[in-house]
């Protein structure tokens, strides 16, 4: 059995104080840059929204990726 490899995807960070944008990334790395850069913003839509912090990051990420038509 194969193992199924990640896709390289593009990434703007939704925070208007950020101007992180990257091409070709695996999403790991996005969320490397969250964390490191954006804790407080991402604990803040934890407790504002009442949902887990896990959740906040998947919106964010979810939210940041860029889709390009082919």
């Amino acid at each position: 059995m194969h193992k199924i490899q990640p896709k390289p995807m593009n990434f703007n960070c939704v925070f208007t104080s950020c101007n992180y944008k990257r091409n070709d990334i695996e999403e790991k790395e996005f969320i490397k840059h969250l964390k490191e850069l954006h804790v407080d913003e991402i604990l803040d839509i934890s407790n504002k929204e009442n949902i887990p912090v896990s959740m906040a990051e998947m919106i964010i990420v979810s939210n940041s990726k860029v889709f390009i038509n082919s």
